[in-house]
């Protein structure tokens, strides 16, 4: 299915619409912590490099088909990587789409923020990024190579 995705950081309308994904994958975070998160995103004047960033997935339609967290990151053994630990896709037709329209912004972004690699944690809605068990999430999922 050819649909163009309009992917970038979430923006104040979609916060709500994209807490939807959020909450049906089983993350255990309340509708205001979501917004507190991407308020605090909102909030910031220039990039932070270690702060976490909202991307969204946003279908011509207007309804939001991905979402996911990313996080500049240095690791001991490859170096600064881009972390992704919340990677959402829900999508009736075009699941693939909009799974290569996150990932196509993900590489884009990698390379300006200096990085090597991209890793994109399993979904485990017990990990979500305030997580505690941080440990447990640092090894499974996938490790993309820049290019």
């Amino acid at each position: 299915m050819a649909v163009g995705y309009s992917v970038g950081p979430v923006k104040h309308p979609q916060v709500d619409k994209t807490y939807r994904l959020i909450e049906a994958v089983g993350y255990d975070v309340d509708l205001q912590a979501w917004r507190d998160l991407c308020a605090t995103a909102f909030a910031r004047k220039w990039p932070t490099p270690y702060a976490e960033e909202v991307v969204t997935a946003e279908n011509p339609l207007g309804y939001i088909t991905g979402v996911c967290i990313m996080r500049l990151v240095h690791n001991k053994t490859y170096g600064r990587m881009l972390d992704v630990p919340v990677f959402v896709v829900i999508s009736a037709g075009d699941t693939r789409g909009a799974s290569n329209a996150l990932l196509g912004y993900l590489m884009a972004v990698a390379p300006n923020k200096h990085c090597g690699f991209i890793r994109v944690a399993a979904l485990e809605p017990a990990n979500w990024p305030g997580s505690t068990d941080m440990g447990r999430r640092n090894d499974r999922g996938i490790l993309i190579p820049v290019q």
